[in-house]
């Protein structure tokens, strides 16, 4: 699709369209409604906190409620309730235009029998039904900070901080934060100055994020990592932190960083080793929530990365060392001992 302006002029229900490659029912409906783009300074200063994203070619439409937008495949979605929501907006949308959306004719959960990890990631958009514990979310209010365990605090700061350098250092602009959870990493590159848009499967998460972070928020939508709705070629970089070993087709998921990022950009990983899914608090979560938990090593990102045009990928060290101990041969054994991050960090360029 071509370039067009994103915003309509306030009190216009339909916003502007593109120049759609193929003439439909719905793209004459939409095009007989649709309002002249406002400028460009209106894309910072509006909102949507409902309504509707839609596609005037193959007539998928997919909500966004409560400031979210929500582009999830056929067969992660909850139809049911999604065309619940398009009755509750029925008195907005006009009849010409319902007509077409209302059909439903062009979804299909085909693509469910080639997901194999399809049920790992409906347990992560369904924690709410297993969650027992009233105060679960409440960390996520204060994140990443968390009184009741400072030391993990500690630890996502200063891991954090080492991304954040890189993504500095290499001049980044617009950066993918997969699995964004609370969104504070999200938050975070906002405020350092970088343009995110935080990705998550799971809707609860970021709307917590929300609550903590106010009007002053970042772009953020519920999407799968394994199909992002992101166009190519677009970004600058993609951050996946603390997100990878959740992802079940983890080769998908590199293809599609690959396709999202322009020539020249780069993925940062933070990751726990190849043990991960042994420690007994992983065991306990796959237990309780039914989510992935499968640790990794630069091995196993090496495997990702092939039939990519991904270099192959770096894993960065930062060790802690006493006087005593500079010039000391930096063996496995030395650099496990002496990491000043638990995490696994890797950093994975698309040449150009």
């Amino acid at each position: 699709l071509s370039e067009c302006p994103r915003i309509n002029p306030a009190g216009s229900g339909v916003g502007p369209v593109p120049d759609f490659r193929v003439e439909t029912e719905l793209t004459a409906a939409l095009r007989s409604e649709s309002a002249p783009g406002a400028g460009q300074s209106r894309n910072y200063e509006v909102e949507v906190e409902e309504g509707l994203l839609v596609s005037g070619e193959t007539g998928r439409w997919y909500p966004i409620r409560n400031f979210i937008p929500e582009i999830l495949p056929d067969h992660l979605r909850d139809l049911r309730q999604d065309f619940q929501f398009l009755y509750d907006l029925r008195e907005h949308i006009p009849d010409h235009i319902f007509k077409s959306v209302s059909r439903g004719n062009v979804f299909s959960e085909a693509e469910s029998v080639l997901d194999s990890g399809a049920n790992y990631k409906r347990s992560e958009m369904r924690i709410t039904e297993k969650i027992t514990d009233p105060n679960f979310f409440g960390p996520g209010y204060l994140s990443p900070f968390n009184p009741g365990a400072s030391i993990h605090t500690a630890h996502l700061i200063k891991t954090f901080s080492f991304c954040l350098w890189q993504l500095a250092f290499a001049n980044r602009r617009v950066i993918v934060d997969t699995g964004c959870g609370y969104a504070w990493t999200t938050e975070w590159l906002m405020k350092s100055g970088f343009e995110p848009i935080g990705v998550d499967i799971s809707r609860v998460y970021p709307e917590v994020g929300m609550h903590r972070m106010g009007a002053a928020r970042p772009y953020m939508v519920v999407a799968d990592t394994e199909n992002l709705p992101i166009r190519s070629g677009c970004a600058d970089a993609v951050v996946a932190f603390d997100l990878f070993h959740h992802i079940p087709d983890r080769k998908r998921a590199m293809s599609e960083f690959e396709r999202v990022l322009v020539d020249g950009g780069e993925v940062l990983l933070a990751e726990p080793g190849g043990d991960h899914e042994k420690d007994p608090g992983s065991q306990q979560v796959i237990e309780t929530y039914g989510i992935l938990e499968r640790g990794m090593e630069l091995a196993d990102v090496e495997q990702y990365t092939k039939s990519t045009a991904f270099s192959p990928p770096e894993q960065h060290h930062i060790v802690e060392l006493l006087s005593a101990e500079v010039g000391t041969p930096l063996t496995p054994e030395f650099l496990a001992s002496h990491n000043w991050t638990a995490s696994r960090l890797y950093r994975i360029r698309k040449p150009g």
